[in-house]
């Protein structure tokens, strides 16, 4: 399976599969609606329209196709390309679609006729990404041909020049306002660009190794990335230049992410530290906080007042970010710990751990608040429900678990995949479950 996703209002399930189809799936009962969605070849990604009608599918059989949530039947002719189509989604208004393929072309749809509504917006090699703007008037397309191209909807044509790299560009997104574009490139830079006209707003945000992601802040004054060069850089959108030094580590930076409010930066890397920098002057705020091997991941609280850090050192910690000083005792695991997040309210972690067991923490104290949620291979993920009251693990055991937050107590059976369950997540309303298994 590659790929399943949430009904609008989680009411049914679109998956996508190795097996040529796509299928709409009942969330409550988990019954099949309808037909398979077919294809000819692998289906690469299934996802929903913004009012639910409609499900659109990319497949590596060449073509796109829209499909009728209720009846499950194609609306309109399917979306041709001449080569594997990589993605398709809709336009914020559902109207359109946009396709992106290894033909070297994206091209956008009527979602209503499946009728081509411009020419091709051609690259000269795969197109790996295409996304709309917010308000849906463009189109934003990343390249192996080393640039990325913003183009207008409704003209079909380029807006303005390449937005060129030096090497394959991995990413392309819009600002929230939609008035930006930041590129992340195999080339060792980001680049800043008007979504309008084109033009570069700034001269590149140059690392010195590849940049493995950037994004804007909240509020998108700023962006913020990460490198393989050991390094994380806050930088100014208006002017492109950096707001203070670099965000040193002595690793690989393996994640940088603003905090709620967009005052803080916090790193994780592979130089067995995590660290919390003011985001304006890329100072740090407090000394690093250290684990005994490398850091996985690192999350603000939604208040922004804490961080969790999940580590290869078998714990997970939880710090104050105003001062840098651990909450509490290590949240100790036998083996890796592969994530920690925070509950909804921000008064627990649940961690998920190589040792076989997820575990319910308390924050201000460190303690573990229940037994061990126990499986029979490594727990791969561990997230609560949006009340809190949940908590949904999936593992290697080929099981996924839903379990009371409070008593540890199972709430069901398990539920059982035929091989490894990648991750489980909620329904927006806390209602059902949905798996992502290895065994399509």
């Amino acid at each position: 399976m590659w790929s399943a996703a949430f009904s609008p209002d989680g009411s049914r399930v679109v998956t996508a599969s190795c097996d040529d189809t796509a299928r709409i799936w009942d969330a409550a009962t988990g019954k099949a609606l309808g037909a398979p969605l077919q294809h000819q070849n692998h289906v690469r990604s299934a996802v929903f329209s913004p009012d639910g009608t409609r499900v659109v599918t990319a497949s590596y059989d060449k073509t796109a196709r829209v499909w009728d949530v209720a009846t499950g039947r194609l609306r309109g002719a399917p979306l041709q390309h001449q080569d594997y189509v990589r993605s398709a989604v809709f336009s914020p208004d559902g109207a359109r679609v946009v396709t992106a393929s290894y033909d070297h072309t994206a091209r956008v749809w009527s979602a209503a006729t499946g009728e081509p509504l411009a020419a091709p917006l051609q690259h000269q090699a795969t197109v790996w990404s295409a996304a709309f703007s917010p308000d849906g008037a463009r189109v934003v397309t990343a390249s192996v041909d080393k640039s990325a191209r913003v183009w207008s909807v409704r003209r079909g044509r380029p807006l303005a020049a390449p937005l060129r790299h030096e090497d394959a560009v991995r990413s392309a997104v819009f600002s929230p306002d939609g008035s930006r574009v930041v590129t992340a490139g195999v080339d060792a830079v980001a680049r800043v660009w008007d979504s309008v006209t084109g033009r570069p707003l700034s001269a590149a945000l140059q690392h010195q190794r590849r940049v493995m992601s950037a994004v804007f802040s909240p509020d998108g004054s700023r962006i913020v990335t990460a490198s393989d060069d050991h390094t994380a850089r806050v930088w100014d959108v208006a002017t492109g230049r950096p707001l203070g030094g670099p965000l040193q580590h002595q690793g690989t930076v393996r994640s940088a992410v603003f905090s709620p409010g967009g005052a803080r930066v916090v790193t994780a890397s592979d130089d067995y530290t995590a660290r919390v920098w003011n985001a304006v002057t890329g100072k740090p705020l407090t000394a690093p906080l250290k684990h005994d091997d490398a850091v996985w991941s690192a999350a603000f609280s939604l208040d922004g007042s804490r961080v969790v850090t999940a580590s290869e050192d078998k714990t997970a910690r939880l710090w104050d970010v105003a001062t840098g000083e651990p909450l509490a005792a290590s949240l100790q695991h036998q083996a890796k710990v592969v994530s920690a997040v925070f509950s909804p309210d921000g008064s627990r972690v649940v961690t998920a751990s190589d040792d076989y067991t997820a575990r319910v923490w308390e924050v201000a104290t460190g303690r573990p608040l229940t037994a061990p949620l126990q499986h029979q291979a490594p727990v791969w993920s561990a997230v609560f429900s949006p009340d809190g009251s949940y908590v949904v693990t999936a593992s290697v055991d080929k099981t996924a678990r839903v379990w009371d937050a409070v008593t540890a107590k199972l709430l069901a059976a398990p539920l059982l995949h035929q091989d490894t369950v990648i991750s489980a997540a909620f329904s927006p309303d806390g209602s059902r479950v949905i798996t992502v298994a290895s065994d399509n």
